[in-house]
């Protein structure tokens, strides 16, 4: 089989560094090669923090704007839809997990090895199949949105809606995915900062087209769910065209080049190798999400509309703890890497720790301000979906602890390549708790034990999220993770 020249390197000589981002290498390198104080720990993870929450905020802002501004100007059908076409578009976006995980876990684990010829290389292979995985999820996407939406007991106006949303959004699906992947392997080499300017441009895009294209600013037309699609796909569009062209430039140590895209099976099948529990932990959470969600739809389009506006809410935890979760998975890559397995878990116990503690802050928000935050999103033109939604969230308040373990400490086993642990975790929870115990409590209020309505669904989600956390916890003190390998 043909193997191309590592960017023009001898075998087993390790490539210089990109030149450009030299100050995130530099204090990467230092980092890892000497024994950090705590002080000098939590500052590190403090520059890499900042920049994904701002990233995971803005990333989250696409999702929200779409449904603040359906939610203010068009009908609760159309907020129905946005919530269908969402969880769809999670599902196959969620197929990127193909590429991202193992990506992230050779980057990082050759970063903190000092090996950037292989880094690059695992870039540039990642790049290739992210370009196949988005035109793969571009034409299923295309072909089969309305059987899915039909599929997901939606009819009506909310169906077509949806159809129409989730069709124009997966026509991006390419640049979509080549934003994704090169956001993740920039990240991975201790690169946070790029995509999250990346992602202010994205989100400037689909909140000023979104909005300009529902109220017809300017004379441009007004298109209604289609208007909120299209500036959802153009500003992911020009999310992927920045991200690729960041990694022609270098970032941190990778520098993309077309000879490094040149297919090559036995490092192909080690990124698939890797990322395939990933792959399964993900399709499975998306599959118990959509099946999950079908259990609610059976409540109507009120419940449907309101607990997509929960979600919305809620949502706002992930993006918090995210903060914290890519640096625990990063650290814990790059220490791995450089066979420092202590530092690695102590970089994750301060992750762990500052993400408990951060949501729960938001537990008491969500808890406390429900319905303050629901008419954020609808204003007051919707009182029965805020009725319906908002005592939602004071629910969901008493899972963030086993949501910011979920988070952190999977993302910690995908950075040392541990990726089955997340992959039971999601198995067992979605399947033998959540949608159980929905089937159980989700049925239309009458007054009996069985007929909790939507409040059902999420006390289904409260007893996965806090059951699953406790599970991953244990198996992070077992401490087995650390001695996987890429």
């Amino acid at each position: 089989m043909f193997r191309p020249e590592t960017q023009g390197f001898p075998q087993g000589v390790k490539e210089p560094m990109a030149v450009t981002s030299s100050e995130t290498v530099n204090d990467t390198a230092a980092t890892l090669q000497t024994d950090s104080t705590d002080a000098e720990l939590l500052r590190h993870i403090r520059r890499l923090a900042g920049p994904v929450l701002i990233q995971q905020a803005l990333m989250y802002l696409v999702g929200v704007s779409d449904t603040l501004i359906t939610g203010r100007y068009l009908t609760s059908d159309d907020v129905a839809a946005v919530t269908i076409a969402t969880y769809i578009s999670w599902f196959l976006s969620g197929l990127m997990a193909v590429i991202t995980s193992g990506s992230m876990a050779i980057v990082s684990n050759r970063v903190g090895a000092g090996d950037y010829a292989e880094a690059n290389r695992t870039t540039g292979l990642s790049i290739f199949l992210a370009l196949a995985m988005g035109f793969f999820v571009q034409v299923f996407g295309l072909s089969t949105a309305g059987a899915i939406v039909t599929g997901m007991n939606m009819s009506g106006p909310s169906a077509e809606a949806a159809s129409i949303y989730f069709r124009v959004v997966v026509a991006a699906g390419p640049l979509i995915a080549l934003r994704i992947v090169g956001n993740a392997c920039m990240a991975a080499a201790g690169d946070t900062r790029t995509g999250s300017l990346i992602m202010v441009v994205v989100n400037a895009i689909n909140v000023f087209l979104s909005y300009a294209l529902v109220v017809g600013l300017g004379g441009l037309p007004m298109l209604g769910i289609t208007g909120v699609a299209l500036g959802t796909a153009i500003g992911e569009s020009v999310g992927g065209v920045l991200s690729v062209v960041a990694l022609i430039r270098g970032r941190a140590g990778l520098r993309l080049r077309a000879v490094n895209l040149v297919p090559e099976r036995t490092r192909l099948a080690r990124i698939v190798r890797i990322s395939l529990p990933t792959l399964g932990e993900t399709s499975a959470g998306i599959l118990g999400q959509v099946w999950f969600l079908a259990l609610v739809n059976r409540l109507g389009a009120i419940s449907t509309a309101a607990h997509g506006v929960a979600i919305k809410c809620e949502s706002i935890s992930y993006l918090m703890v995210g903060g914290f979760a890519s640096p625990a998975g990063i650290l814990a890559g790059q220490y791995l890497g450089a066979n420092r397995p202590e530092m690695a878990k102590k970089a994750s116990n301060y992750c762990w720790a500052l993400g408990n503690l951060l949501l729960a802050a938001m537990g008491i928000l969500l808890f406390f301000a429900n319905e303050p935050m629901f008419r954020i999103f609808l204003g007051s033109g919707k009182p029965e979906l805020i009725a319906e939604g908002a005592p939602m969230l004071p629910v969901v308040a008493f899972a963030m602890p086993g949501l910011a373990t979920i988070n952190v400490i999977s993302a910690v086993f995908r950075g040392a390549g541990a990726t089955r642990l997340p992959f039971y975790s999601a198995m067992m929870g979605l399947f033998l708790l959540r949608i159980p115990i929905t089937y159980l409590l989700a049925n239309p209020e009458d007054g009996s034990w069985l007929g909790w309505g939507l409040k059902g669904a999420w006390i289904a989600m409260l007893v996965d999220l806090n059951l699953r956390g406790l599970w991953l916890g244990v198996q992070f003190w077992r401490g087995k993770w650390m001695k996987s390998k890429v």
